[in-house]
């Protein structure tokens, strides 16, 4: 991930001078009660009539189950100094002098953070308060870059922790606090801008498989694939926008769609990323956990190549007559030129797995490749997610369970997070 211009230091006693003040005083910072904003989206701004002093243009919290995660919009890179104090529980950031251009709001509690507030603290100094509801652990920590649609963005992870770790952690500096990023250099590709009229921010589209007369896998308590891949997909949308996304479905109702016309919704709509939810079901009910795909000529395996050619036949399946048009799959098959596209459905994919994986149980060799001709839209990256397995009754049971739905949200929202926070690989010649 990269994570450049951040130099952030944790002060266990002291903070340094010009910023420094007694613990005491640290602890009595008066400020307005929850002044900090949480809004639904980005903000948009005039980059021509930003102000001289850097701005804060948004402010954004994410509960993603075991993980609470905040992230504040800037129009710069900044350094700053972080520290953590207790009694109660609070995470201070201090930037330098910061125009606060959103408005004011009233906060919520979400997930470990009860509310925040911010204000001048000392001369060139502005103050940011995270109020917790208990110990937290900081789980990482990073700047993403601005791209071309995107603002900078600070993005602090934290997840519950005990007071004994909570305590230890205010006297670690910030490096011992999260792992250290290895990001191969490669030549960036700058992403298009958003289409005019839409906020500045990447466009997922999530495919929610199946639906109407195609119902895909029926489980063994007799639970639809397109009705949990529905649920799961408005989920995921939800999670999706409160962090800042533009989120278009293809389907948000219980209506057929055709293959292609789930690929056309992506390519029309220009989207940077696109994420086809399933849930697959074998003879074999032993079984289970999950899997991503991403596209190829040729599949990684037989168990692979079997599920691409059901996938495929959906259409049929349906009663809808093929035509010469889906002739067209083979040559953008081979048109796989398209690198740039292929290697960031590849990359997307490894992340997902990563994601996935700390949720529920993945199935051996997780990350796959098949011929599926719902992922082959050329130029968006594009991967298909198996859920879990309906023929296995531990899976089944919980793929319909609202609270492991969020988990598989949060897991992908972090991952799509991650995906944005790398920069674009240009394909090899």
């Amino acid at each position: 991930m990269m994570r450049q211009g951040l130099r952030a230091i944790l002060l266990a006693a002291a903070l340094a001078v010009g910023i420094a003040m007694p613990r005491a005083h640290a602890e009595d910072l008066a400020l307005a009660p929850a002044t900090g904003p949480v809004t639904d989206g980005p903000v948009v701004v005039d980059p021509g009539a930003l102000p001289s002093p850097p701005s804060v243009l948004n402010l954004r919290l994410g509960d993603h189950g075991t993980m609470t995660r905040f992230v504040l919009e800037l129009t710069d890179a900044l350094e700053f100094n972080l520290f953590a104090l207790d009694d109660p529980h609070r995470i201070v950031i201090d930037f330098p002098r910061l125009d606060w251009s959103i408005s004011a709001g009233q906060a919520r509690t979400v997930g470990l953070i009860a509310g925040h507030r911010h204000g001048a603290f000392a001369p060139g100094v502005t103050r940011l308060v995270l109020d917790l509801t208990g110990p937290a652990r900081i789980r990482d920590l990073f700047y993403i870059p601005a791209t071309p649609t995107i603002p900078v963005r600070l993005v602090l992870d934290l997840e519950p922790t005990d007071e004994l770790t909570y305590a230890a952690q205010m006297a670690l500096p910030i490096g011992d606090l999260r792992p250290a990023a290895s990001v191969p250099a490669m030549p960036v590709v700058p992403r298009p801008p958003a289409p005019p009229g839409t906020s500045a921010a990447a466009l997922i589209v999530i495919d929610a498989g199946h639906g109407g007369v195609d119902p895909g896998a029926i489980s063994i308590d007799g639970h639809y694939e397109k009705d949990i891949t529905l649920s799961v997909a408005l989920r995921l949308r939800d999670a999706l926008e409160a962090d800042g996304y533009r989120v278009m479905l293809t389907r948000e109702d219980d209506i057929f769609l055709r293959l292609r016309d789930r690929v056309r919704v992506a390519r029309d709509g220009g989207a940077d990323l696109f994420l086809s939810i399933h849930a697959d079901s074998m003879e074999n009910s032993q079984v289970r956990g999950a899997s991503v795909y991403t596209l190829s000529e040729t599949a990684s395996d037989r168990e692979a190549a079997v599920l691409a050619q059901r996938e495929n036949r959906v259409d049929a399946l349906a009663g809808v007559p093929l035509d010469p048009e889906d002739d067209l799959m083979a040559s953008i098959l081979i048109d796989l030129a398209q690198r740039v596209t292929k290697q960031d459905s590849m990359r997307f994919g490894d992340l997902l797995i990563d994601s996935l994986g700390q949720v529920t149980p993945l199935i051996p060799t997780p990350h796959r490749q098949a011929g599926f001709a719902v992922l082959t839209a050329p130029d968006v990256p594009s991967v298909l997610i198996e859920l879990g397995y309906l023929s296995n009754d531990t899976d089944q049971s919980l793929l319909i369970e609202p609270d492991h739905q969020d988990l598989l949200v949060g897991a992908i929202t972090g991952a799509v997070d991650a995906y944005f926070a790398q920069p674009v690989a240009a394909a090899s010649p």
